[in-house]
């Protein structure tokens, strides 16, 4: 019996994650409702104010979904609005890449962005003063029509929509809309730039999410580069992109000036957010997938090893791993900070909460299903989305994991 981390785990492991982006084109282009992506990755975006979360599936729908108390003092979802890309023209042609969504919602200024893996950013009205995930703004990227498409999150910094997106098979660019103009259909105003230019090459293929901090936008490619540009003028702000071992899904976190990513060759590398510099800070058994975490002075990094990997940015070294009692099941969502502790869900099945050293302090086990979606955090509610479309709402105080509600998307 091979033992976990070993060469045969870590061929399994490459086998998993090849599987996965076979399905992920694959299902791209059927292009007809439940042929879409076999796996869902899109997280769940609360609006607490409105108690409503939001969640966009694989089939191409954003449903929005009301939190009814119920007499007992619990919470019974209801099946709100429903916007449907199928319905529209660009998603009812047969000849484009066919309709999912894999990033997480972003609301912002009363609007929900996301973008299709058609290639279309949509902005979506979430306000109660209007027509509900109606007043439907579209932007189609540029590229191959049955290629191109958008993996990762729509990130909203001060009135922009940063958007990493692929244009064909082996080509990426960076789009910086305007939220405003793209939100209101005016199709001429709405694109401020894009990185490279037009008429240049694009960079490798791109399937993750941009991180933006200070009007700067990082993200990583296929080919191996992770590039930081202006999203003012979209101009590279390095002197050229950072090469790493590896090709990039990830998107970077940001800790005091210092850019932290990892890779497919196992390397979480720190690049100096100013200059570009690169180092190697540790080395996991298989892939970097997932997003780590962070609360501000560790990274919580997650590896197909199924090992969660707690990088002390203050002592330069890893803290702590946490192996989950031996089973290393693959890690492909990212984790959440809540409460003070770490939340993190597994291709076993199970949800579990460490504290700050480490330690396992209470668990779940979603029965004969797969955490892949990142967890979303609102408050102590973090939201957890399931393989089987099943999504659970878990309140985490005093150290405890206790279910608040549960919800079955239907319709696959």
């Amino acid at each position: 019996m091979k033992r976990p981390g070993s060469r045969f785990s870590r061929q399994l492991s490459m086998v998993v994650l090849l599987s996965l982006v076979a399905a992920v084109i694959l299902a791209g282009c059927a292009g007809q409702r439940n042929i879409g992506a076999s796996e869902s990755w899109s997280g769940i975006v609360a609006q607490p104010e409105t108690e409503t979360v939001f969640v966009a599936t694989r089939d191409g729908r954003v449903i929005e979904l009301l939190l009814i108390p119920t007499s007992r003092g619990g919470i019974q979802p209801r099946e709100g609005h429903v916007f449907d890309a199928q319905e529209r023209e660009e998603g009812g042609d047969k000849q484009r890449v066919g309709v999912a969504f894999y990033g997480t919602p972003t609301i912002a200024d009363g609007r929900l962005f996301v973008g299709s893996y058609q290639g279309f950013v949509y902005s979506l009205n979430v306000s109660e003063d209007g027509d509900v995930l109606g007043d439907v703004g579209s932007f189609e990227i540029d590229g191959n029509k049955l290629a191109k498409g958008i993996s990762g999150d729509v990130i909203y910094a001060d009135g922009a929509l940063v958007v990493a997106a692929a244009e064909d098979t082996h080509l990426g660019r960076l789009y910086v809309l305007e939220a405003e103009e793209l939100s209101a259909g005016r199709q001429n105003r709405i694109e401020r730039c894009r990185y490279p230019l037009g008429e240049e090459v694009g960079v490798g293929r791109v399937w993750s999410s941009p991180l933006v901090v200070d009007g700067v936008a990082y993200f990583g490619d296929l080919d191996h580069f992770v590039h930081a540009v202006s999203i003012e003028t979209c101009e590279l702000v390095w002197s050229a992109p950072v090469e790493l071992g590896a090709s990039v899904v990830a998107a970077p976190v940001a800790i005091d000036g210092t850019l932290y990513v990892g890779a497919f060759d196992g390397i979480m590398y720190a690049i100096d957010m100013a200059s570009g510099d690169k180092q190697e800070v540790f080395t996991a058994d298989s892939w970097f997938w997932a997003t780590p975490a962070t609360d501000g002075n560790r990274i919580y990094a997650p590896n197909l090893d199924g090992v969660l990997y707690a990088y002390d940015t203050d002592t330069d070294s890893v803290a702590w791993t946490y192996d989950q009692e031996g089973s290393r099941d693959e890690i492909l969502a990212r984790p959440a900070v809540v409460d003070g502790n770490i939340m993190v869900g597994s291709d076993g099945g199970d949800v579990t909460l460490l504290d700050r050293d480490g330690i396992r302090i209470d668990d779940y086990a979603l029965a004969d299903d797969k955490v892949r979606a990142p967890l979303m955090v609102s408050g102590n509610t973090v939201y957890v989305r399931s393989l089987e479309e099943m999504i659970t709402a878990f309140v985490v105080d005093g150290g405890i994991i206790e279910k608040d509600w549960e919800y079955k998307v239907e319709g696959f």
